[in-house]
């Protein structure tokens, strides 16, 4: 009975010491010493290169212990990695121990993985010396805290292991990158539709980049920005996950045809609108590519990727980035920097590099940095000190008002009515003018607005009307000239009504629909860059007044200039 007893408390000791109920702690005690450890006098200390008590995930890091008096040497050593102790989700009950990143030796010569310590290095050699580096490769985001501690052995009597100057507690730096995308609202309870416009302007050069910049300067480029607007359950590319062929294709060749195919076919499964914007390269480079995409409260976000060339798979953009807000209205402007991410379909580790096939293909991550291959252009560089590859600028232009569903059972038996009060003649603030009615033909006449007219080149299946004329060119005046860009729209024509124009009398219970497909693969709206002579400064004068509002550019102030009409007498 005893024995059994005896058994079973050496059984219960096991399992609570393998599953880290006293913590992960193995005997780092020095081969054929007989004595304690005693504690640090400081002599010795543990660093982490560039660390100040935190790590950021799966970078690599130089662990260094060194003497700090000058004079005294050690002659063995271990360094060992411990997670967090926690619950195991599954079995609360149960004690598990988080994985702490891996140790690995630098120099053979100098060290080697313990056989007797887990997630452990230690000395090859007893021979005295002033310092020893070895490699941690720190663990995926979600880990935690990992403590590093370092054991060091001055002869055979006198040997030390933690205390302060032996032991790190690194902790994940939460702050990401400016191109991670924000929490998903899967909730998007937004009734109107949005446009918005993407530009995105490169910043890789010679000058910001400069390691193993590709040496013919005609040979850097950005592929075209690929991408789409879709549901939250889409993914076009993401973190961990594997290329699809398309995007291996476009990532190494910075060729985007299959993954646009790729993209076509799931349009209307998944997927509002392909996104694709022209790609800039020698003398251009700093261009900006502009683009535009539609979003409504199914397809709420977008992801788009654009190719680095030269280079073994590298790429820049946003993945499945989040423009329906908490508070249910849509993001209004936001601008990221970007950094390169690697497709896991080319091992190569320069811009350069010969095509080397990864096999099998790796998962989507962060390009190495922080890496000490030498052959890199990220060779010891973390990712804050990095210079951004691009900057990606999101703006909202416009939005579509649709009726929520719940509300259109209530007001299809009711004539709207319009909520906003007539705006005074002179008053400070003009509110935006009244539209005339696509039904009021008479109005549109009395306006002098021209009659929706089909444009003859459109498809039969989805007409469209002419594009109407450019907007006037709106923008900052320099030396003269205004250097700004000009717009202009055309509508999608459904038994000859303008659809998406706007008509503040218009019954909603026969509101036309477009077909998905004439709204992804007709585009209704564009913008372009343009150049003017700069309007004369109108002088102030006394004598009374009239204006008129006249429609402006989306995303332009009421109040422009440009946009004002001449000032006539009474």
């Amino acid at each position: 009975m005893k024995k059994q007893k005896t058994w079973m408390i050496i059984t219960i000791l096991f399992v609570c010491i393998k599953h880290g109920s006293f913590g992960f702690r193995c005997d780092r005690r020095p081969y054929a010493s007989t004595t304690q450890s005693q504690p640090s006098d400081g002599r010795f200390k543990l660093t982490v290169d560039g660390s100040e008590g935190t790590y950021i995930p799966d970078q690599l890091y130089i662990v260094k212990i060194a003497e700090t008096d000058e004079e005294s040497k050690f002659t063995g050593f271990m360094i060992s990695a411990e997670g967090e102790i926690k619950p195991d989700p599954k079995n609360p009950r149960r004690m598990i121990s988080l994985y702490p990143g891996e140790l690995r030796p630098q120099n053979p010569l100098t060290a080697k993985f313990s056989d007797r310590c887990l997630y452990s290095v230690e000395h090859t050699m007893s021979s005295p010396k002033s310092s020893v580096e070895v490699y941690w490769q720190a663990p995926q985001s979600g880990n935690g805290c990992i403590t590093l501690r370092a054991m060091v052995v001055e002869n055979e009597d006198v040997w030390f292991e933690d205390g302060a100057p032996l032991t790190q507690i690194l902790c994940e730096d939460m702050r990401q990158p400016d191109d991670v995308t924000p929490k998903l609202n899967y909730e998007c309870q937004i009734c109107d539709e949005a446009k918005y416009e993407l530009s995105f302007t490169g910043i890789w050069s010679r000058n910001t980049h400069p390691r193993l910049y590709p040496e013919n300067d005609w040979l850097p480029r950005y592929s075209d920005l690929v991408g789409a607007s879709h549901a939250a359950d889409f993914i076009l590319w993401a973190p961990g996950s594997l290329a699809t062929e398309g995007f291996r294709d476009f990532a190494e060749h910075a060729n985007g045809s299959k993954l646009e195919g790729e993209i076509r076919e799931k349009i209307g499964d998944g997927i509002r609108t392909l996104i694709k914007g022209k790609g800039h390269g020698y003398r251009r480079m700093s261009n900006p590519t502009y683009a535009f995409f539609r979003t409504d409260n199914t397809n709420h976000l977008f992801t788009v990727a654009i190719a680095i060339h030269p280079s073994p798979d590298w790429f820049l953009g946003v993945t499945r980035f989040e423009l329906c807000q908490e508070d249910n209205t849509w993001l209004n402007e936001r601008e990221l920097n970007l950094y390169p991410w690697d497709a896991g379909t080319d091992s190569g580790v320069s811009y350069e590099s010969p095509n080397f096939e990864t096999f099998p293909q790796d998962a989507v991550t962060r390009v190495q940095m922080s890496t000490y291959d030498k052959n890199s252009p990220f060779y010891e560089m973390d990712m804050k000190d990095l210079h951004p590859f691009g900057r990606l600028h999101i703006k909202l232009i416009r939005t579509y008002h649709r009726v929520c569903d719940e509300e259109e059972t209530e007001t299809t038996e009711e004539a709207p009515s319009s909520t906003e009060e007539p705006t005074t003649e002179g008053s400070e603030e003009p509110s935006e003018p009244e539209e005339p009615s696509r039904y009021r033909s008479d109005l549109a006449r009395r306006l002098g607005e021209a009659p929706i007219v089909t444009d003859p080149d459109s498809s039969e299946d989805c007409p469209m009307s002419q594009w109407q004329e450019w907007s006037p060119c709106d923008g900052k005046c320099d030396n003269g000239r205004l250097h700004g860009y000009k717009w202009r729209e055309r509508y999608h024509l459904v038994d000859g009504i303008a659809v998406e124009k706007y008509d503040p009398d218009a019954d909603p219970s026969t509101r036309k629909e477009v077909p998905r497909f004439c709204k992804n693969h007709y585009e209704d709206f564009e913008r372009d860059e343009c150049e003017d002579d700069c309007e004369p400064e109108e002088k102030d004068d006394l004598t009374p007044e009239r204006r008129v509002m006249q429609p402006v550019a989306p995303g332009h102030a009421w109040n422009s200039k440009r946009h004002l009409s001449k000032r006539k007498h009474l």
